[in-house]
């Protein structure tokens, strides 16, 4: 055997004594079984410290175990057959208030995270929504502006041509003293 199934077959056996109580005569390990034979009164003296719940002596016990216990190979176990370590459950009780209270309240908070997440996301939409409007609204600005510019280069044009026309028809003083002196 190498010392790893010698550590792995201790353990398991210091993990049945711990979760059921009980001092085993078989040991399962992965595939396999094996049988166990307790070197002089070893398996009482861990009885004992069982009874009494007696954690310390129960601990130095285990230390010894190595020397203490002897095993053999008893047979290969069919991987079907082999059950997951069970583990002791104890009975379900009702939840105290303050756990009961706690739940209550977690989840309050997860619906108010919620609630809050619906908010900034509406917020936010409608941000986007004011944004684009307040875009639109300096796009339009911008296109009267540029009307009202484009209005006064028209209005400026005409005033210049009026002006021009003016000075066609209506021969200045200049002119007009030139043409009498001829």
């Amino acid at each position: 055997m190498t010392q790893l199934e010698d550590k792995s077959i201790l353990h398991e056996i210091v993990r049945f004594v711990e979760d059921r109580r009980k001092v085993p005569d078989r040991v399962q390990v992965q595939t396999s079984e094996y049988l166990i034979t307790y070197l002089e009164d070893h398996r009482n003296r861990l009885e004992e410290a069982l009874r009494r719940y007696d954690t310390d002596r129960l601990n130095m016990l285990f230390g010894q175990l190595a020397s203490k216990v002897k095993y053999q190979f008893s047979r290969l176990v069919p991987a079907r057959a082999v059950d997951p370590r069970p583990v002791p459950r104890p009975a379900a009780a009702k939840p105290s208030p303050k756990a009961a209270a706690k739940k209550a309240v977690a989840k309050k908070t997860v619906a108010k995270k919620v609630a809050a997440k619906k908010v900034t996301t509406k917020k936010v939409a409608a941000k986007k929504v004011a944004a684009k409007k307040v875009t639109a609204k300096k796009v339009t600005a911008k296109k009267v502006t540029a009307k009202k510019v484009t209005a006064k280069k028209v209005t400026a044009k005409k005033v210049t041509a009026t002006k021009k026309a003016a000075a066609k028809t209506k021969p200045t003083v200049k002119k007009v003293a030139a043409k009498k002196h001829k």
